[in-house]
């Protein structure tokens, strides 16, 4: 209970609760912040990733900008994720999440976490035990991605 005694109190597990949850909503804020890199173009595109993708994921923005699409990117750094990480992904119709692994562990805890739709978060996933390469992921960006949703966006201003 709230004063560490031992507790079967329906009401004494409700107050560890939230008082867990408010110390998780507060780390969100304390946690190393994600960065941000905006496309050089206005875009309904995004790509999240995180950690050693991040020197191919440079090179894959500079490629597919290159050929005219613009994504919108952010590196995530820390768990639990900031609101800038919601917002980001609010701010896109599209957000392409890449990993290293298998599971797309990343992706499922956006989904659990965010309440994102899975439709929304899509998986661009590298397991092969090589490290990870720009043209992996702009291909991969590529083929997931529809003609319609790769054109070039026009300014809303």
């Amino acid at each position: 209970n709230a004063q560490a005694k031992y507790s079967e109190l329906g009401s004494d597990y409700v107050y560890n609760l939230e008082r867990l949850r408010r110390k998780f909503n507060t780390a969100k804020e304390l946690v190393p912040q994600p960065v941000l890199t905006p496309a050089a173009k206005p875009t309904r595109l995004g790509v999240l990733f995180y950690g050693s993708a991040s020197p191919a994921m440079a090179e894959a923005l500079a490629m597919l900008q290159a050929e005219g699409v613009h994504v919108d990117a952010i590196r995530v750094r820390a768990f639990p994720f900031s609101s800038q990480v919601d917002a980001f992904i609010e701010a896109h119709d599209t957000v392409f999440v890449v990993e290293q692994n298998e599971s797309a562990q990343l992706r499922t805890l956006l989904i659990n976490e965010g309440e994102y739709s899975p439709k929304k978060l899509v998986k661009v996933l590298h397991y092969d035990g090589t490290p990870i390469t720009a043209s992996f992921i702009a291909g991969a960006i590529r083929a997931a991605g529809t003609a319609a949703k790769l054109a070039p966006q026009k300014s809303h201003g």
